[in-house]
């Protein structure tokens, strides 16, 4: 019987995280310290972060506060979500919220001078500087991040049509291409072609058929009814969205794509942008502009490139691990952790063993599975998984039946 309820547990919490939404919020928040204020750790790389607009309203200087604070310090107040920022240290009780003191971390400089603030820490977003929700939008549209700036904006307002894609996507608006304009040569050879009525009516080639030919494949590299790469060469794709949605699946872990996308880098290497540039494609610099997961490892690490990324501020490109996807998979795996060790608190030792042994058996043959696809360069595809499930299943049902997995 005991058996049986841990399974049902499993199960409840199984279809719980069935919720994609529900998923994502969580993972946000699992990524951050839900009681200890992270001020002593200094500017975290990627956190949540939230604004009160109890303590601060307009007019005064912005401030956020960690996940910590705002359970704590802030609970009853009126404070909302700015989802995650990066390299941002905690505000809570500095010199800026005048005689309110952190009760977690009440020791504190006046200020952090390194924290970036926008208008979103007034509760207003976009370039038509609205409130999220918005009581005059009918729509309620959906809103999506600038990894570079990192405010939010409404697909309306970004200068383009929105990609339609399977995979997530990560998306530089207008201001922040032309903020580093390096990437508009980037753009050329790398982001998802612009949409436009008619694929090739605005390319002008000139050469023989064959050169023709190769360059409109590289303007439009998603022709033939293809909207996106194909995931079997690693391009995976990154597009927060406001409410922690994402309109996107099959995405893979941050471990994978760092074994892919690190293989395509090399300081040794010429400078990629000169080489780029001697090409000569360009693209129009108009609109905010939507990449493939990969593009990162595209960028050149030249140190005359990498001067430049310092001077536009944006040398956090070159970091893998400052994608908002790649701090959402760490909150995830403590939440599996979490989740793991409930259910197994909940079960008597030999049930316990059992349900390691299974585990760790599925986790053996995963890996074994994906690995024999990596090494012939196979796409992974969603039949190949249900087959590789089917078979664990069928499997798991012939050891139940000898009682592999009972010891004493």
């Amino acid at each position: 019987m005991a058996v049986n309820e841990g399974k049902e547990a499993a199960l409840s919490l199984v279809d719980v995280a069935e919720d994609e939404e529900l998923r994502e919020a969580l993972a946000v928040l699992a990524g951050s310290d839900p009681n200890q204020c992270s001020y002593l750790q200094g500017y975290v790389k990627r956190q949540a972060v939230f604004a009160c607009s109890t303590c601060t309203s307009e007019g005064m200087e912005p401030t956020g506060v960690c996940l910590a604070c705002a359970n704590h310090c802030h609970d009853g107040h009126d404070i909302f979500e700015l989802y995650t920022k990066r390299n941002f240290r905690c505000d809570c009780g500095n010199r800026k919220f005048g005689s309110f003191k952190c009760k977690l971390s009440p020791e504190k400089d006046g200020q952090n001078s390194k924290n970036l603030y926008n208008h979103n820490y007034f509760g207003r977003y976009c370039s038509c500087d609205r409130p999220y929700p918005d009581d005059d939008d009918q729509v309620g549209e959906e809103m999506i991040q600038c990894i570079l700036c990192e405010d939010w904006y409404h697909s309306k307002h970004l200068g383009c049509a929105v990609v339609d894609s399977e995979e997530l996507l990560e998306m530089v608006c207008e201001s922040c291409m032309n903020r580093a304009p390096l990437l508009w040569t980037y753009a050329a050879y790398f982001a998802t072609s612009p949409v436009t009525s008619k694929e090739d009516e605005d390319v002008t080639v000139v050469g023989d058929e064959e050169e023709k030919e190769t360059l409109k494949e590289t303007l439009h590299p998603y022709r033939n009814g293809h909207d996106v790469p194909s995931t079997s060469q690693g391009c995976q794709k990154e597009q927060p969205t406001l409410n922690g949605t994402r309109a996107i699946s099959h995405k893979r872990t941050h471990e994978e794509m760092e074994s892919t996308s690190s293989a395509c880098e090399s300081e040794n290497s010429p400078c990629k942008l000169k080489e780029l540039k001697a090409k000569g494609l360009v693209r129009p610099r108009v609109g905010a502009v939507f990449w493939p997961y990969c593009w990162r490892s595209k960028l050149c690490t030249c140190t005359s490139c990498k001067r430049v990324y310092v001077e536009a501020g944006v040398q956090f490109l070159l970091d893998e691990s400052d994608t908002v996807l790649a701090y959402e998979n760490r909150g995830k795996a403590l939440l599996r952790e979490d989740l793991l060790m409930s259910c197994l608190n909940s079960l008597d030792r030999v049930q316990q063993l059992e349900i390691i042994y299974q585990y760790n058996d599925m986790k053996a043959e995963l890996h074994a599975f994906l690995r024999e696809f990596a090494d012939q360069g196979k796409e992974v595809t969603p039949e190949a998984i249900r087959t590789f499930f089917e078979e664990l299943q069928a499997r798991k049902r012939r050891r139940s039946s000898t009682g592999q997995y009972y010891c004493s």
